[in-house]
């Protein structure tokens, strides 16, 4: 059983033959086989079937006995060609979701692509079967813009090379010199079941602005027998815009004034609020100098903005964590810089009833447990509020200074364990078009408070411990001495006994 084409008929389509051989004398035989298509045929409903028969000449039947038209005719109706769908129509009904597609731009710390700097771009794939039936040979193409270039299809997050060796991509172009990926997914597509996997292209071939953002055009699809009704096709589609500039050279380089401090997690809370900052917890700052790079494009930028994620708050919760006092701003350059908070900095009307009150623990008290950590540089950790600062003009050589001036709100610890803390800070826009930043561009400022009240209670049982063990040590000398005699000495002559000796001799 193969194909070929018809050699008296160039046009025609392929032919499939078959000799049958009957040798048992019965009046009617049946022949069953599979048949397989090449892949430029999509559409199997539309294949038709013509059956030609004749009867070869043989020991058994005579050369008159043929098989006539009506026979042949009767013999078509009874062609059955079935389908990997396992509905009476042959056809199953699929609906493909092609998640939002995330991406990251390598190396770290870009979120556009930067001429001359980024190398590739991985794209995270997730498509998912959500019809009443399995989809059959599903396909993912992405179109890719100009000067872009299809590297590999690549496990990601816990997935592993042998999750996804069966999903096989190619690249294809189109009449319109348009360059597509093509992926072929799993035979056939479970219902419920997703393809998730990653797909990486080169960015290296950019070497302007002729196109400043590039439009990536994902599109998911079934194929025969599955089919997907046109009022379930919207969610086949996903578009993702990347843009392209020039790498800025803002620097941004903060840190912590103490990395590691102590604070009391046995403040409870109580009626009244504090009135000076000093009564809120112990002081934080967190330090930072934003710059030109040396090798930087330009020399200088206009209205700068720096977007200030800070840990406010604890959680979901309105109770205050890193309570922000102040910022004080160093700039060569008068009324050039100025930070714009929406009420952040120090808000006037804080309730917090908190009473510095200090309680004695019991030896029975549960041990405090570590606070999960806050980090703003996450945008999504919830308790982070952002605000901006900015500077009128930056040059380079000039260094600017935030010094973000904080207070630890002691009694939203009480009873807390350790405490991590980061504030984020990132540039978001200049002034000059066709620049974008890069991990230079973004600084992360990190405080780890440790409560101090559990460090007095290990220096008091240490005290306690070093008495009783110098207690028993003087025991123990005394015991020794007493043993080897040292408090039974014989006792030194007198005057009055040296008299009595020399009148017994005379």
């Amino acid at each position: 059983m193969y194909f070929k084409p018809s050699t008296s008929d160039p046009k025609s389509q392929n032919l499939m033959g078959r000799t049958i051989v009957s040798t048992d004398g019965t009046q009617s035989c049946t022949s069953m086989f599979k048949s397989y298509f090449n892949d430029e045929i999509y559409d199997f409903r539309h294949i038709y079937f013509k059956l030609e028969a004749d009867v070869k000449d043989s020991r058994s039947f005579s050369s008159r006995v043929t098989l006539n038209d009506k026979l042949i005719d009767a013999a078509e109706d009874r062609v059955v060609m079935q389908s990997g769908c396992t509905k009476p129509s042959g056809v199953c009904q699929a609906d493909l979701v092609l998640s939002p597609i995330n991406f990251e731009i390598s190396p770290k710390g870009y979120d556009a692509i930067a001429i001359d700097r980024t190398d590739y771009v991985v794209f995270n794939i997730n498509v998912t079967n959500k019809g009443e039936d399995d989809a059959f040979r599903p396909e993912l193409s992405l179109t890719l813009p100009r000067n872009i270039i299809f590297n590999r299809r690549q496990a990601i997050g816990d997935l592993t090379e042998e999750d996804v060796g069966h999903i096989k991509c190619i690249t294809k172009q189109d009449e319109d010199l348009t360059n597509k990926v093509i992926c072929s997914l799993s035979q056939e597509l479970k219902v419920g079941a997703s393809e998730v996997f990653g797909l990486s292209v080169i960015t290296t071939n950019i070497e302007d602005l002729s196109q400043k953002k590039l439009v990536f055009d994902f599109n998911a699809r079934v194929q025969e027998p599955s089919e997907e009704l046109e009022t379930l096709l919207g969610d086949n589609n996903q578009k993702v815009t990347i843009q392209v500039g020039y790498p800025a050279g803002i620097e941004l380089l903060g840190r912590p004034l103490r990395e590691r401090q102590p604070y009391s997690n046995d403040v409870k809370k109580g009626s009244s609020s504090p009135s000076t900052a000093k009564a809120i917890g112990p002081d934080v700052r967190h330090e930072l100098e934003v710059s030109i790079a040396e090798g930087a494009q330009e020399d200088s930028f206009d209205n700068v903005v720096l977007e200030v994620n800070w840990p406010e708050y604890l959680g979901e919760s309105e109770d205050y964590l890193l309570y922000l006092v102040h910022v004080s701003i160093e700039d060569p350059t008068e009324d050039n810089t100025y930070c714009v908070s929406n009420g952040l900095i120090n808000e006037a009307d804080v309730e917090d009833n908190t009473v510095r009150k200090r309680r004695r623990r019991s030896t029975d008290e549960e041990v405090p447990q570590d606070l999960a950590p806050v980090n703003c540089a996450d945008t999504d950790t919830p308790g982070c509020r952002n605000f901006n600062c900015y500077i009128t003009r930056l040059e380079k050589g000039n260094t600017i200074k935030f010094k973000f001036m904080a207070r630890l709100w002691e009694s939203t610890l009480f009873n807390v364990g350790n405490v991590n803390v980061t504030s984020f800070v990132n540039v978001t826009s200049v002034a000059q078009e066709d620049f974008v930043f890069g991990p230079e561009g973004k600084s992360a400022m990190k405080s780890q408070f440790y409560p101090s009240s559990a460090t007095k209670r290990n220096y008091l049982w240490i005290i306690i411990g070093s008495v009783i063990a110098g207690i028993l040590l003087l025991v123990l000398i005394i015991i020794v001495l007493w043993k080897c005699g040292f408090f039974k000495r014989k006792a030194p002559p007198t005057v009055r006994a040296e008299a009595h000796e020399q009148e017994a001799e005379g």
